[in-house]
């Protein structure tokens, strides 16, 4: 090596030695410990989210994670120029930093999310952990425009009454002043603004068998709302001329009451018709023996909801946010929508977890489901699905399906009554895979040559040892 060489390695090295220091690396590897040891608490404590949200994506472990890739870098340098035995130290240290590159790669660029299909339906969307704020504007109630689309992070940075967040309206402004993460909700009804709102009816259905209490409102006059209990369906709007082969009750809204025509299933005209207020009952007709009593009837109604909020998160909570427009307030749950009227215009706010279009449909032919012997706990299932250029394929739960660089994964599924109805698939892209498996492999050699210049020492130190005892004697 040339003198000017050496004199520039050795000022380098004078300035890069206290990054390589054993202080700092003691330090990075205390606070990995420490911060894994807080993500383990918190994950206990709350969910895998919390974790991700206020302990692992976070920029004190972006710093931690940083500083361990610059250390390792400085700990290499610092022994340049390198000799053939420190091939094993030399590439663990490439290894691990090849691995947090894939790491990092895959958490910016990667898609992990789940995706919902029916039995017989096709679905090309995954839900993602991401929120959205989107916000539709329609000045005739009926053609929306997209006025506002925009990522939030109400879990680490909620907002208040003193910092809302505030979306600007072409009437005034929505402002969110409130954050619930964990919340059980309970629907509530609530009179409406005439001329706005459709009409909500609380119903009672109910036989020796049967018993079902529910609430239909309305999204907006003249609309059609419906609820299916299986042996009939409840209808809350216009009644067609004609029945369409099952049996069915539908419910006219008018000013002072409800007017109803009862349709049996394979008949060609109405069973029965007549008119109800609230507090009356009335038989539908059907063999089932049932009698319908109106519970309450708003003429406009709007739904809303009760908030019972929850430390720690539940199989049945959900997060929540609270706005203020036109000074009313509203409580809108996560994957909801609510609407929000002025003289002039109509706003359609929504807030859930993102939907990415992963390019192609994924359709459901058949699901199947087999369970532990005397139990009704899954034991297995799987999915046939369909898609392009592929045709029919069974994902199970071992099986995943590979398909244009994503990774479907047999995740859940959901039942009805039961019976299952629908299939719930992991779908995973990870661009750094490839630099995980490299770095994996590159650290493993490194711990194998490790190993092995080991193995040499200790030959080298033995026969060392032989010579000198064989001189002795």
């Amino acid at each position: 090596m040339k003198k000017a060489d050496s004199s520039l390695l050795s000022t380098i090295k004078k300035y890069n030695r206290p990054l390589a220091s054993l202080k700092l690396a003691v330090f990075i590897i205390l606070s990995i410990a420490v911060i894994t040891a807080v993500g383990t608490f918190v994950e206990a404590k709350y969910d895998a989210y919390a974790a991700r949200k206020l302990v692992y994506d976070t920029w004190f472990m972006y710093t931690i994670m940083g500083l361990l890739v610059i250390n390792l870098i400085a700990v290499m340098l610092d022994r340049f120029p390198w000799r053939k035995r420190h091939a094993a130290f030399v590439l663990a240290h490439i290894g691990i930093i090849i691995l947090l590159a894939g790491a990092y790669l895959t958490m910016e660029f990667g898609l992990d999310g789940s995706m919902r299909v029916g039995i017989g339906e096709t679905n090309n969307f995954v839900q993602t952990s991401e929120t959205d704020l989107v916000v539709y504007t329609s000045f005739d109630g009926d053609r929306y425009s997209k006025t506002l689309e925009q990522e939030v992070d109400f879990f680490r940075n909620p907002p208040s009454e003193k910092k809302p967040y505030v979306i600007p309206a072409y009437e005034g402004e929505i402002r969110i002043v409130d954050y619930k993460k964990y919340v059980i909700p309970s629907k509530k009804v609530l009179p409406g603004d005439e001329g706005k709102n459709g009409a909500g009816l609380r119903f009672q259905l109910q036989n020796p068998n049967v018993n079902v209490i529910e609430w239909l409102v309305q999204k907006k006059p003249n609309n059609l709302t419906s609820h299916n209990f299986g042996p009939a369906q409840i209808h809350l709007g216009p009644a067609p001329e004609k029945p369409r082969g099952a049996n069915e009750i539908f419910l006219t809204p008018e000013k002072d009451g409800l007017r109803y025509v009862v349709f049996q299933k394979d008949s060609d005209k109405p069973l029965k018709k007549g008119f109800v207020k609230e507090g009356d009952v009335f038989d539908p007709g059907f063999k089932m023996a049932l009698s319908f009593r109106v519970l309450r009837y708003l003429p406009t109604a709007k739904e809303d909801w009760d908030i019972q909020t929850l430390e720690r998160p539940t199989p049945m909570t959900t997060a929540a946010i609270k706005i203020i427009f036109d000074g009313k307030e509203n409580w809108v749950l996560l994957n909801d929508m609510v609407k929000l009227f002025t003289t002039n215009s109509v706003y359609l706010l929504t807030y859930g977890n993102r939907r990415i279009d992963i390019g192609f449909p994924l359709k459901l032919n058949k699901f199947q489901v087999s369970h532990y012997q005397g139990t009704m706990r899954a034991m297995a299932y799987e999915s046939l699905v369909q898609v392009p250029d592929i045709g029919e394929h069974v994902i199970s739960m071992n099986e995943p399906l590979k398909y244009k660089g994503l990774t479907i994964y047999q995740a859940s599924f959901q039942e009805d009554n039961g019976q299952p109805v629908a299939s719930v698939f992991s779908v995973n892209h990870d661009p750094g895979r490839f630099l995980k498996y490299l770095g994996s492999l590159i650290l493993s050699l490194g711990t194998i040559l490790l190993m092995w210049f080991k193995h040499l020492d200790f030959k080298i130190a033995r026969k060392s040892q032989k010579n000198d005892d064989g001189v002795n004697s």
